[in-house]
């Protein structure tokens, strides 16, 4: 696949880097995810997940394996993965339980009000500017009793910081000018 948008480009070139062994340890941190996303969002037979920015299918072809009976709406901001997944439904031999949406988690009027049974996401929300949008296109998509089950990560790349750090801004400046005033209030003559 000759992909042009950065977030297949990422997904299936560049996360991995060619490297078998580090996909499978990624794999292996990413399934139980999966797991626990699809177990809350407690889909029954016959039932409609919108698995919304849906990436490579990951939670979706999840869905399907766990569900024979259910469906899966993939839905993402890119064509290339929403491509890819519905070549991966044809050679898995579930294409007629799939369909195949580009949108945005903020905006998927695509999908008629009321006519899924759970929404998931996975790693999305983190990238969407309109949050309160989104939860309410998510609200207006489900059935009465629908669920929505979500995963986020936290970004612990360089966690914990270093005391001068807060949030990723360096405050030394502001730690030594709140030191000061603490000392001048103890002790006014200095």
């Amino acid at each position: 696949m000759d992909s042009s948008d950065i977030w297949s480009e990422w997904l299936l070139k560049r996360r991995f880097g060619g490297d078998a062994e580090w996909m499978r340890k990624v794999m292996d941190h990413l399934y139980p995810i999966r797991d626990r996303v699809l177990r809350n969002a407690n889909l029954k037979a016959g039932g409609i997940l919108l698995d919304v920015g849906c990436g490579d299918g990951l939670i979706g072809f999840g869905a399907l394996l766990q569900q024979p009976a259910s469906s899966v709406i993939f839905s993402d901001i890119s064509a290339d993965l929403l491509d890819h997944a519905r070549q991966l439904a044809q050679e898995a031999h579930v294409l007629e339980r799939c369909r195949f949406v580009e949108a945005s988690a903020d905006n998927l009027t695509a999908i008629p009000d009321g006519s899924v049974d759970a929404v998931t996401t996975r790693s999305v929300l983190i990238y969407v500017d309109a949050k309160p949008a989104a939860f309410r296109e998510f609200y207006r998509v489900l059935k009465p009793g629908g669920r929505i089950s979500i995963f986020e990560p936290i970004n612990r790349f360089d966690w914990p910081e270093p005391d001068h750090v807060f949030s990723g801004f360096d405050v030394r400046c502001h730690l030594n000018q709140d030191r000061e005033r603490s000392r001048h209030r103890r002790h006014p003559l200095r």
